[in-house]
């Protein structure tokens, strides 16, 4: 592994401490250190990057390949006994259903953007808005956004100009404005991906191409992307992908103003006695000893389902929850995946995960016909181990000469295509993260506890759009086409809520800068910010949100102002 200290080590005071390095803590330190602040960076897992913080490489190295079984040994996902949670869809259920390792994102340098496909859609002017838009919803906690689409339109378009977002300006129907086109051009498509968008187009729908941050064409010293079809849950062995860390990252590493610990796990939040500020926040180290570190400012940047449980387990009722809102209103993406079998053979498993998007389905607020879904995916499934693993673990194919023939016919694999519509679910009070009473990682400390259950708003969503998802596979050229069962969470790994942001503190957690309402140097900067989870990915927001609460931390009256050139 890298050092875990990268960056200026000569560094001893620092103006903002940020835990976690993903697309929300590179962001803040990006943007911070370019405007000459001193930065520190903890990150609870390992750096797979060499040269990060040195000017002279060209690109950093990485640790990736194309290596189906590295990837499947604990690469990517965190062990049990390091992130250990329990799940319930509601109180009747006792204390848990479940101890697993649910929706956990990877932990390392760059966060879940280091193996996440990077789908870069924007949100819509109508998704800041639903609390107004959207009549009162029995058992739902729908509310407006504090800042609208127009105030984080300029934060858009530099992450998208900095990262690198490949698409094709003005062809998505439903594209909210823009103050630029995309950087760059769309990439080589998906055969497919092609065979959907015309099966659409016959029933009056429009695929297009996905915004995706990847490189389509060498760009800001990274390569193009060979489309290797080992994208999302892989490592990028070019820094093709621009995740967090060979992006916002590197550049404030690069800056000299920004000193990155990895393999450094905050426990705790320390607050100053009698004082509602935090002094300090509590790590371990590396070698296992601990220690405090101090800044004037602390962001919390690690996930919605992380920040909030770091709030809770600091103080006996969480840091900051005069509102008892902590925790509440976990949002994850519904889903649901339409999947066709061809005759031919459709490559799907090959270029980036998805190559098409439709937002026909996204549906209007407030509309009963046309209820609110989202974004609509196109993609194939998986690589050759995984869907060996499905074979013979769902389907219960012996291993031997049956299973050999499946895979050369690579039925899932080589024959199928994915239909994905990732929507929108209701915020919920009763959804929520707490602590389990009894669940301890190896550090001792409490493990976080998911409460979630579905609400009839996306159920109905679901129901409407379902049958015309496999409308649009068979009119593709589909043999069979059929609605896959959901597991006992969402699939997506989309986080959002738990910290909700607003003008009133007794309906929110965080102030619309990102400061606690009750912390006066304690911020959040990512999805667990989001009032609603609207119908896209989220990654894209998480960034542009996190950018803009960074450069109100350096200009509150005109964040625009403190943004670099780009």
């Amino acid at each position: 592994m890298s050092d875990t200290i990268i960056g200026n080590k000569a560094l001893d005071r620092f103006d903002a401490l940020i835990i976690g390095s993903g697309p929300a803590g590179s962001a803040v330190a990006s943007i911070l250190c370019q405007n000459g602040r001193k930065v520190l960076v903890l990150e609870a897992g390992p750096n797979y990057f060499e040269g990060l913080d040195d000017p002279r490489a060209d690109r950093p190295l990485t640790h990736f390949s194309g290596d189906e079984v590295k990837s499947g040994r604990g690469l990517v996902d965190p062990m049990l006994a390091i992130c250990p949670r329990s799940y319930r869809t509601s109180e009747a259920d006792g204390e848990r259903l479940g101890v697993g390792t649910y929706e956990v994102l990877p932990q390392n340098v760059g966060g879940g953007s280091t193996f996440s496909d990077l789908k870069f859609p924007r949100f819509t002017p109508a998704d800041f808005e639903l609390g107004t838009r959207l009549p009162a919803i029995a058992g739902a906690n729908f509310a407006d956004w504090p800042i609208g689409y127009a105030e984080l339109e300029p934060f858009y378009t530099y992450v998208e100009y900095t990262a690198g977002v490949q698409g094709l300006d003005g062809s998505d129907p439903n594209q909210p404005p823009r103050s630029r086109p995309y950087p760059m051009p769309p990439g080589v498509p998906q055969y497919g991906g092609l065979l959907v968008a015309e099966g659409a187009r016959k029933l009056g729908y429009t695929l297009f191409p996905a915004p995706t941050c990847i490189n389509s064409r060498p760009y800001r010293g990274r390569p193009a992307c060979r489309d290797c079809g080992m994208c999302g849950g892989f490592g990028c062995p070019i820094n093709a992908k621009g995740s967090s860390a060979v992006g916002s990252l590197r550049t404030a590493l690069l800056s000299g103003n920004c000193q990155l610990h990895s393999q450094t796990r905050v426990l705790r939040l320390v607050q100053k006695s009698g004082q509602s500020e935090l002094a300090a926040v509590e790590a371990i180290l590396p070698d296992g000893s601990r220690r405090l570190f101090t800044a004037d400012r602390y962001v919390l940047a690690c996930n919605a389902i992380e920040d909030a449980r770091m709030v809770l387990v600091s103080s006996p009722g969480g840091l900051g929850n005069g509102s008892d809102l902590v925790g509440r209103n976990l949002t994850l993406h519904a889903k649901l995946v339409a999947f066709g079998i061809f005759s031919e053979r459709v490559h799907c498993h090959r270029s980036r995960s998805s190559t098409f998007f439709m937002t026909d389905f996204r549906g209007v607020a407030g509309d009963p016909l046309r209820p609110l879904g989202g974004i609509v995916e196109t993609s194939g499934n998986g690589t050759p181990i995984s869907e060996a693993i499905q074979y013979w673990s769902q389907l219960r194919v012996p291993v031997g000469p049956r299973l050999k023939a499946m895979m050369r016919q690579g039925v899932g694999r080589d024959r199928g295509i994915a239909m994905s519509l990732v929507h929108e679910d209701a915020p919920q009070l009763r959804n929520r993260v707490d602590l389990d009473p009894q669940l301890r990682d190896i550090y001792g400390t409490p493990g976080a506890r998911l409460t979630y259950g579905p609400h009839s708003f996306e159920q109905a969503a679901a129901a409407v759009y379902g049958p015309k998802l496999l409308d649009i596979m068979m009119a593709a050229g589909a043999k069979y086409a059929a609605l896959l069962p959901g597991g006992e969470l969402p699939a997506t790994l989309h986080l959002h809520g738990t910290l909700r942001f607003g003008n009133d503190p007794k309906t929110s957690v965080c102030r619309p800068d990102g400061r606690f309402h009750e912390i006066g140097n304690l911020y959040a900067c990512g999805g667990a910010l989001f009032p609603t989870a609207s119908g896209h990915s989220p990654t894209l927001t998480i960034s542009a949100l996190a950018t803009r609460i960074a450069a109100q931390m350096i200009n509150p009256a005109s964040p625009e102002s403190a943004l670099p050139a780009f």
